[in-house]
């Protein structure tokens, strides 16, 4: 082999490496484009796995926010009853009181009543002996 067959040749061995290494290089780039493709994919499904699950948080958030006013609207109630509860039972005190000082003076008048009962029983247990001694027996 001359200088004019082995520079061809060496010229021909560049060639087919650049083809080969343009061969690789393709290759590499349809593998990537595959796992570009692929990843966008998975991130397509995730992205729709997200909104579904947004979705969702969305619905359960009203439902809990219902739930809350519901509550809120219980507890004004139970406000409600629960003052209504106190002004019955202020009144309730107030008539006991009302009825306690009754007590008492009914009890002071019983007690005015025995003291009275008690002088007209002596009174009238000194006319009767009174009355003995005047009548002969």
């Amino acid at each position: 082999m001359g200088i004019k067959e082995s520079g061809l040749q060496f010229v021909t061995d560049i060639e087919n490496a650049v083809i080969a290494s343009r061969a690789d290089m393709m290759q590499g780039l349809e593998d990537v484009t595959h796992r570009i493709n692929g990843v966008a994919n998975n991130l397509k499904e995730f992205k729709a796995e997200v909104k579904a699950e947004l979705a969702q948080f969305k619905d359960d958030l009203a439902e809990v926010r219902t739930e809350v006013a519901e509550v809120r609207t219980e507890v004004a109630e139970v406000r409600t009853e629960v003052a209504e509860v106190r002004t019955e039972v202020a009144e309730v005190k107030t008539e006991v009181t009302e009825v306690k000082t009754e007590v008492t003076e009914v009890r002071t008048e019983l007690t005015e009543f025995k003291a009275s009962q008690t002088e007209f029983n002596t009174t009238a247990m000194e006319i009767l002996i009174d009355l003995q001694r005047r009548i002969p027996a």
